[in-house]
C-alpha cells in the first residue's frame, strides 16, 4: 500500500473561479473549465481570510513603523511546484505548529503492518522521510507553480486576451491524508492581489502570432511566482495568503516548449482586503 496519497510534485494546477465571473469571462470569449488536480471551491468571494496574519505589526514610533513595513514577515526561500504534503507541512510551519510526525510515521501501512523485528527500522525511515519534507519548508516565503489556463477570443476594443486563471477570488485547494488512519487535511492558497491579473495585453499582430504558434489551441501554462503574505484559518483548515508577483505565459505541447510573454505586477502595491 502507498505511504500516503499526494499529487505529483510538478503537477499542473488550476485556480478556482467564481461562477458569476466565469459568465462575464464567457462574454469576452473566454472558456473557463475548472478541472485538473485542484478541487473547485464553492465559495467565490474575492477577499482574503479575515483572520489572516498581517505581514508585520506596526510599532508605536513612526520610524519603527517604517522599518517594520520594510521587514519581510516570511522567509526568502522559494518552494517550487509544491505537492499537497509540502503545502500541509508549510502551513504547519507558518502557523508555528509542530506536525505530529511520530504519529503519522507510526500510522503508515508499511510500519503498522510490519512485524516486531522490522517495525523499528521502518518507523525510523518514515520519521526521517516526513521530517525531511517539513525541514524543506524552512524559511520559505515564495512559491512557484504551473497553472493551466485558456485564453478567449481576442478583445479588439481593449487589445488583448482574457485568461481564465487568476481572476478575483482565485484560490487553490490542496488536500492530503498524512497517513491511512488519519483524516484528510485541506489547505487553501488564497490570491490576495487587488489589481486585475487575468488580462494579457497584446496588439492584434502579436495576438494572431501567439495563436498560430500554439497551433490554434488556446491552452497555455502560466509559470507563476507568488509571495506569501499571511496565514489564517477557516473552519475547514489553514488559509495561506499570497500575492502573485507575475507569470510567464507558455506552452509545452508536443514536447516543443514555447514562451509567448509574461505579466509582472508591482510588488510595492498594497494588497487588497
Amino acid at each position: 500500500m502507498p505511504a500516503m496519497s499526494v499529487s505529483e510534485t510538478r503537477r499542473r494546477m488550476r485556480a478556482c473561479i467564481p461562477a458569476a465571473l466565469v459568465a462575464a469571462l464567457a462574454a469576452c470569449g473566454g472558456q473557463a473549465q475548472p478541472e485538473g488536480n485542484v478541487t473547485a471551491s464553492d465559495n467565490g468571494g474575492g477577499s482574503a481570510p479575515q483572520d489572516t496574519v498581517a505581514a508585520s505589526k506596526a510599532p508605536a514610533s513612526p520610524a519603527g513603523a517604517s522599518a517594520a513595513a520594510r521587514a519581510p514577515r516570511f522567509g526568502e526561500r522559494q518552494l517550487d511546484h509544491p505537492d499537497d504534503m509540502q503545502m500541509l507541512m508549510l502551513a504547519y510551519r507558518l502557523e508555528g505548529r509542530e506536525p505530529p510526525i511520530g504519529e503519522w510515521a507510526a500510522a503508515q501501512s508499511r510500519v503498522a503492518y510490519a512485524d516486531e523485528f522490522q517495525r523499528p527500522a521502518l518507523l525510523a525511515e518514515e520519521r526521517q522521510r516526513l521530517q525531511g519534507i517539513y525541514d524543506g519548508t524552512a524559511d520559505v516565503g515564495q512559491l512557484r507553480m504551473n497553472v493551466d489556463a485558456r485564453f478567449g477570443e481576442y478583445d479588439a476594443a481593449r487589445g488583448g486576451y482574457y485568461l481564465d486563471a487568476f481572476m478575483p477570488g482565485s484560490r487553490f485547494n490542496f488536500s492530503v491524508q498524512p497517513a491511512p488512519s488519519t483524516t484528510a487535511q485541506r489547505i487553501v492558497l488564497q490570491i490576495d492581489n487587488p489589481e486585475e491579473l487575468n488580462f494579457w495585453p497584446l496588439d492584434a499582430t502579436a495576438a494572431k502570432d501567439v495563436l498560430e504558434k500554439n497551433r490554434g489551441m488556446r491552452d497555455v501554462t502560466l509559470d507563476s511566482h507568488l509571495r506569501i503574505t499571511g496565514i489564517g484559518r477557516r473552519g475547514d483548515g489553514p488559509v495561506i495568503g499570497a500575492r502573485l508577483s507575475g507569470y510567464a505565459i507558455g506552452s509545452d505541447r508536443y514536447g516543443n516548449p514555447l514562451r509567448f510573454g509574461e505579466r509582472r505586477f508591482d510588488p510595492a502595491q498594497k494588497a487588497g482586503p
